[in-house]
């Protein structure tokens, strides 16, 4: 047998990225926490777990590069050219601003990507590389064009789905950051869920939107709000110094006096009323009943969910009542600002998947809301929303009832009809709102919900001036002026 000598030969890679044993042990580390993804390349030919390992790479390194093609092996560069024309896409780009170094949402993109790619795409594209010729030839697929535009269908699919469950999981997190402290199998579950149910899908997207016009109608209405000058202080908040101070930081000689007042909190600031709303409850009734099901349902739900959670970053409870017919039992999900992400996170699933069908009865729920404020204890007042899509009569004696609580305990009544008349609603509502069977007008209520439906009945209460013996108003400087024996 003759000898070998001089250096081995290159080490031809099944993997088609470069890449370090920190990015096989990431992969190997949440493989088993991602049943979906494990399943899926269980029932592969073995070739799918090294594309699933090139996409999990795309998708979670902070640098991606190719390898050469000749050093890749050649049954596996069909593989690089799939992956090499899918980080030219800019919906590559904007799914990996949701994967990037997060190993959990990188698995789940992975499975969703891999899973439209193995049983998807195009006899042409399902047939195994043939005649591969030298160790630097590139194989190229039959149908480019068509594929790549496939390619980006399927990434920007999945970019949506992804981002639509992620915002939800942050969301729903009772302060920044909380859903990073959930067990990964658990942030897994419920993110999966989210996708691959329709429905929980939908209601994901419309929420995330729905939130963010919510937050936007209540930034821009908070820009635009005036608030009263009642009095200049001592104080360090730069935002609300005068014009006088903020002077002396652009000029050079007096900075240093400028720093000097703003760490010593004897900057000339001025005084604006102070708020304190009282939080008032909120009360989320949607109808469940079998005619509601459909794009009703998941725009009640998820409208509902996005003024759920601006209700509470205000501090004021939501309960939300999922009724159905007379003999159905009421589901109440009860939402408190002090309740934490996992337990938040669980009551949201089950607004979101619960379903009735059947029946309609009005009496019922709003009884129900009655008898949760309690006759005759007043307090802050009571926010209710109604949503269906039915007609029910409600007797005369429970109108009077309503109508006498609603004065006593200031309950202010919001209804939405779909598809119908706000027969026996109307007269105990102080606001009806009609949404035809198409919803084309759904979108620009929800958003109004967190304007008008949060804002209009949150009582205010503007902290009295300090007054100085003898006057009715406080001048504007009695902050100045010695003290009165």
């Amino acid at each position: 047998m003759a000898a070998t000598f001089g250096p081995p030969g290159p080490t031809m890679a099944r993997s088609v990225l470069v890449h370090d044993p920190f990015d096989q042990e990431a992969f190997e580390d949440v493989l088993p926490r991602a049943p979906g993804l494990r399943l899926l390349l269980e029932s592969e030919p073995p070739e799918a777990r090294d594309l699933a390992f090139d996409l999990f790479c795309s998708f979670y390194k902070y640098f991606v590069k190719l390898l050469p093609a000749d050093a890749v092996v050649p049954e596996r560069r069909r593989h690089r050219d799939l992956i090499g024309r899918a980080l030219e896409l800019r919906e590559h780009e904007k799914l990996r601003a949701w994967t990037r170094l997060k190993p959990v949402e990188t698995a789940l993109a992975t499975e969703l990507v891999l899973d439209h790619l193995l049983h998807e795409r195009g006899p042409e594209e399902a047939e195994p590389a043939k005649d591969v010729g030298e160790p630097g030839d590139v194989v190229e697929p039959e149908d480019t064009d068509t594929s790549t535009e496939r390619l980006r269908e399927v990434l920007g699919d999945v970019r949506k789905d992804l981002e639509a469950a992620v915002e939800l999981v942050a969301a729903w997190s009772s302060g920044p950051g909380e859903e990073t402290r959930l067990p990964p199998e658990i942030k897994m579950q419920l993110m999966r869920n989210l996708v691959r149910n329709p429905r929980l899908r939908r209601i994901g997207l419309l929420f995330g939107r729905y939130r963010r016009m919510g937050v936007r109608d209540r930034e821009l209405k908070a820009l635009l709000a005036s608030e009263e000058v009642v009095d200049f202080v001592r104080g360090g908040d730069v935002a609300r110094a005068l014009a006088g101070e903020l002077a002396n930081f652009a000029m050079r000689e007096r900075e240093d006096l400028f720093y000097s007042k703003l760490v010593t909190h004897q900057l000339l600031i001025y005084e604006l009323s102070e708020r304190h709303p009282q939080p008032r409850p909120v009360y989320l009734c949607l109808d469940n009943s079998g005619s509601m099901s459909g794009e009703k349902e998941v725009w009640a739900k998820a409208s509902a969910l996005a003024l759920s959670h601006l209700a509470l970053q205000h501090g004021r409870s939501v309960e939300v009542v999922l009724f159905g017919d007379a003999a159905d039992p009421l589901r109440i999900v009860s939402l408190h600002p002090q309740d934490k992400g996992p337990e938040r996170l669980e009551k949201v699933m089950e607004v979101a998947s619960y379903f009735l069908g059947g029946g309609t009865d009005f009496q019922k729920p709003l009884a129900h809301v009655l008898d949760a404020i309690g006759e005759g204890q007043g307090g802050p007042g009571t926010d209710v929303l109604f949503v269906s899509d039915g007609l029910c009569p409600l007797p005369e004696d429970f109108v009077r009832r309503f109508i006498e609580s609603k004065a006593r305990n200031d309950i202010r009544l919001t209804t939405v009809v779909i598809g119908g008349e706000p027969f026996s609603l109307a007269q105990i509502s102080d606001s009806v709102n009609r949404l035809e069977d198409s919803l084309e007008a759904g979108d620009e209520l929800a958003a109004q919900f967190a304007s008008t439906f949060l804002e209009r009945a949150s009582g205010t209460t503007v902290k009295p001036r300090p007054h100085r013996a003898g006057r009715s108003e406080p001048l504007v400087f009695d902050h100045f002026l010695p003290e009165e024996p």
